[in-house]
């Protein structure tokens, strides 16, 4: 087994060399949800994937003139794109940030709101029993392979595994929560935007992906009042600007979290 010292001074490490250094760009992913034949949310004449577009476009428009971000859109038309396709376009990129954007729809039309869903703490209960199958036949494969030779560095290279794995987990957790707090911190800013809440939840896009991410409702097209600001162009600016707001504010604390690891 690996002493509890080196555990620390690997973690130490692992922790620096992750940590990004101040001021590099800061690649963005942007995920409008849905698209194509799956239109998402419809009410009336409000179709999500449309309108997630939309706002995902006006928020490119506005990353693109900042040399602090690069962008990468999933999809930049109406098109129907797979879960498993836009994680895949997020790995490529090597993206730092991944932001899904997406509007609810309830039966109940005085549901409200935005709604920021970060990854979720614990893996789902697929992932769950598949992991620990895998843990199982790897021990019993360690086991055999013990009574050969190697089996003390064998155990040595799973705990190193299993240490980093957590740290990445830890990492993209608390990454994704900083994130959503400051969305949440814009929107409280602002006394004339809509109610915004941090959930979690395990969605598909936002727990399959290796780098922070979070899941953005951008509100209730169910909701008359709620449609009609939607449906508005200032009011989709507007949003695309807040989360702006929010991905400048993430990544200067970032930045500044970077600088003084490094000192």
């Amino acid at each position: 087994m690996i002493s509890l010292k080196t555990k620390q001074s690997f973690c130490a490490l692992l922790l620096s060399m992750w940590a990004t250094p101040a001021f590099a760009s800061f690649h963005i992913v942007i995920d409008p949800g849905h698209g194509g034949v799956d239109k998402g949310a419809v009410y009336n004449s409000i179709r999500e994937a449309e309108l997630v577009l939309t706002v995902a476009q006006k928020l490119q428009t506005l990353l693109s003139k900042d040399p602090n971000f690069l962008v990468t859109m999933t999809r930049e038309k109406d098109r129907a794109i797979s879960l498993p396709e836009r994680v895949k376009t997020a790995e490529k990129a090597n993206a730092d940030l991944y932001v899904s954007l997406h509007a609810n729809a309830a039966l109940d039309q005085r549901a409200r709101g935005v709604e920021f869903f970060f990854q979720n703490n614990m893996p789902s209960d697929e992932d769950s029993l598949f992991l620990a199958n895998q843990e199982s036949q790897a021990i019993m494969n360690a086991r055999d392979l013990h009574t050969i030779s190697g089996g003390d560095e064998l155990s040595k290279k799973g705990d190193i595994a299993a240490i980093v794995e957590d740290l990445r987990r830890q990492n993209r957790m608390f990454s994704s929560l900083r994130l959503t707090k400051a969305l949440t911190t814009i929107w409280e800013n602002d006394e004339n935007a809509m109610q915004a809440t941090i959930k979690q939840a395990p969605f598909y896009v936002i727990s399959k992906t290796s780098m922070p991410a979070v899941l953005i409702e951008i509100g209730f097209i169910s909701n008359p009042r709620e449609a009609k600001r939607l449906q508005q162009k200032d009011y989709q600016k507007d949003l695309a600007e807040k989360i702006y707001n929010a991905l400048v504010s993430y990544k200067e604390k970032m930045d500044n979290s970077s600088a003084k690891n490094l000192n």
